[in-house]
């Protein structure tokens, strides 16, 4: 799903209204950008360098060391330890309670991103089991591609977003937070105009299915090539 659809959902199952709640809910917010701010790392980092976009997809992406640090940010393994570990002192660290459900809920945004993200990836999904196993869920469903139901999807990922805005206005009854909820409505326009109308993901598409006809791509797994 696009980024700002897992905030939003890391958001209505996890976050609490109330000043009290305002840590809490800021580890939830980062916990599920998490997974991908490498993504966007990657991209400013090849504009401030002026590396060409079809070279950022079709390499950068697919080839270490972007494809090992994304893929270690995708970790289910590492994020549930995190989780684990937070949920550990929550329960017998006094001295800690408030560090440690910050971490638990951080933790727990990030695995709500990366389920959420697991079946919806076609050729160009992460190793979500490292450091454990390199294989990479093969999807029929991609959450972009029109080849393969992304053009279905992104009205149902629509609806879900509009859905959660709405359950998070009426949870939330401060301005800046209502703000922000109305302004999160134009972020959709963003990938629909780059991806959809400018053909932001022609190249990324390119490499995936490349990736996909290399040795060792077979059935619903596929191993990650460098």
């Amino acid at each position: 799903m696009n980024t700002q659809t897992h905030i939003l959902l890391a958001a209505g199952l996890l976050t609490r209204p109330g000043r009290e709640n305002r840590r809490n809910n800021a580890a939830v917010l980062v916990g599920a950008f998490a997974p991908d701010a490498l993504i966007f790392v990657m991209f400013v980092w090849s504009k401030l360098t002026s590396v060409p976009e079809n070279e950022v997809w079709r390499v950068w992406y697919f080839t270490p060391p972007w494809l090992t640090a994304i893929d270690w940010m995708n970790s289910i393994p590492l994020f549930t330890a995190i989780a684990l570990l937070g949920w550990l002192l929550v329960r017998h660290s006094q001295s800690y309670a408030s560090v440690a459900m910050m971490t638990m809920l951080f933790a727990l945004a990030a695995l709500t991103h990366i389920f959420g993200d697991l079946p919806l990836h076609v050729n160009d999904g992460h190793a979500h089991f490292v450091p454990f196993s390199q294989w990479r869920f093969v999807s029929p469903v991609s959450y972009w591609d029109p080849r393969h139901y992304g053009d279905i999807f992104s009205k149902l990922e629509l609806a879900l977003a509009l859905g959660l805005i709405v359950i998070l206005w009426r949870r939330f009854d401060t301005r800046p937070v209502r703000a922000i909820l109305a302004l999160t409505t134009l972020a959709y326009a963003v990938p629909y105009v780059w991806f959809v109308l400018l053909g932001g993901h022609a190249d990324h598409n390119a490499a995936a299915t490349l990736i996909h006809t290399l040795p060792g791509a077979t059935g619903s797994l596929t191993t990650a090539h460098a």
